[in-house]
């Protein structure tokens, strides 16, 4: 199987010749945005991310990248169906200077939560970049 016109602003196309399998064609997205969040002493919930389209129809590669970090917090990543209250699907913990890669379907809303602690220093920075593929019927 090989992919046609990867770049960003042409649809993705991937090809097969198995009489399984279907042509699809995905449109992409990217989408990174600078984390910096001020730290405070108390728990902190921050929505990341977003979705306004149907997630069933929809594959999501990205990565989660924290910089820096007042030390002793703990960062979770949460990956929710149904908005930030809604179901949570995955859980994932960073430390800091690490990076979360992922590739999901079936959410709609990234959430960064920071532990309570003691250190309000250094502010939570690092970098979100999420690449939405919406699949095209052909």
């Amino acid at each position: 199987m090989s992919c046609r016109g990867g770049s960003s602003r042409s649809p993705m196309v991937a090809d097969s010749n198995f009489s399984c399998c279907s042509q699809v064609t995905y449109v992409q997205d990217q989408v990174c945005i600078p984390l910096n969040i001020v730290a405070v002493a108390t728990a902190i919930t921050q929505d990341l991310y977003r979705l306004n389209v149907n997630p069933l129809n929809l594959y999501v590669s990205g990565t989660i990248l924290v910089a820096a970090a007042p030390a002793g917090r703990v960062l979770t990543v949460n990956f929710f169906l149904g908005g930030p209250t809604g179901t949570l699907i995955e859980t994932d913990t960073l430390t800091i200077g690490t990076a979360l890669a992922f590739t999901k379907t079936g959410f709609d809303t990234i959430q960064l939560e920071v532990a309570a602690g003691v250190g309000i220093t250094p502010n939570i920075t690092g970098e979100l970049c999420v690449t939405p593929r919406y699949a095209i019927s052909s």
